[in-house]
């Protein structure tokens, strides 16, 4: 067991602080004085790499049941990951990366629909977030007066079957010192098919509470090179990949390293 001193706690809390402010999570309130029901699903409860979009549909209703036509609802997606948190904090174990989809209106009986939605992420840039849960979250939001903070929502979410990764790896050491190199060489693989490995995020941590300390990137054919320099309190050595893609796993291995620092 290793033991896990909090030397360092302080200024990896302020990180995740810093960085908690940056995110746009879901808000959460209640109805719009509970006037309003709205009701959403998704065409399938999961996607797969080859197939990877849903149809949206709802409905709107008062709290007595009757239709609220020709309605704006406000269509949101929320790609899930989760948070890193090594010392078991309250802090939100969910990291969103949340965009809008649509503004789409009620019919006269108050159903809406939103076709071939991708339920992935559409940004050309890898997601500083490092664990993807493989769950996509959607929204319908009914919102009479966006200055009250009060809204009528439904939520459906739906699982990601991600493609299997793998990573080996090789260590130039089993047993470090303060002031040691430890150099990881290795390569990440999945199935033809299924996008390049080119480029493919490396990560290896020396430190527990940190997600890593040291990255690196993959060759045209998946190789990759990471080195970190011991320091006194490294403690706990994996190497894990996170693939830009959603629709792909990331692979982790634990090391056979130890610090054996006097």
């Amino acid at each position: 067991m290793h033991k896990r001193s909090t030397a360092a706690r302080p200024t990896a809390v302020a990180a995740l602080a810093l960085a908690a402010t940056a995110l746009v999570a879901p808000s959460a309130h209640a109805a719009d004085g509970d006037d309003y029901v709205v009701t959403l699903t998704s065409s399938t409860a999961t996607t797969d790499y080859s197939d990877r979009t849903v149809d949206l549909t709802g409905t709107l209703t008062r709290a007595d049941g009757s239709a609220v036509a020709d309605a704006p609802v406000q269509l949101q997606e929320s790609v899930l990951f989760d948070t890193w948190n090594p010392w078991g904090d309250p802090i939100d174990p969910t990291e969103w990366e949340t965009r809008d989809l649509a503004t789409v209106r009620t019919d006269g009986e108050g159903h809406f629909t939103l076709e071939d939605v991708p339920a992935d992420r559409v940004a050309d840039t890898p997601s500083p977030h490092l664990f993807p849960r493989h769950q996509v979250m959607f929204r319908a939001v009914y919102d009479t007066d966006p200055t009250d903070f009060h809204m009528a929502f439904a939520d459906t979410t739906v699982n990601v079957e991600a493609v299997p990764s793998s990573i080996t790896y090789q260590v130039n050491k089993v047993k470090v010192h303060v002031g040691d190199t430890l150099v990881v060489k290795g390569k990440v693989t999945w199935p033809a098919g299924h996008g390049p490995v080119a480029g493919t995020r490396v990560f290896l941590r020396t430190y527990y509470e940190s997600a890593y300390n040291a990255r690196t990137t993959t060759d045209a054919q998946g190789n990759f090179t990471v080195r970190a320099k011991i320091r006194g309190y490294d403690n706990e050595f994996v190497v894990f990949s996170a693939p830009t893609d959603y629709y792909v796993g990331g692979a982790s291995k634990n090391l056979p390293v130890e610090n054996v620092t006097g």
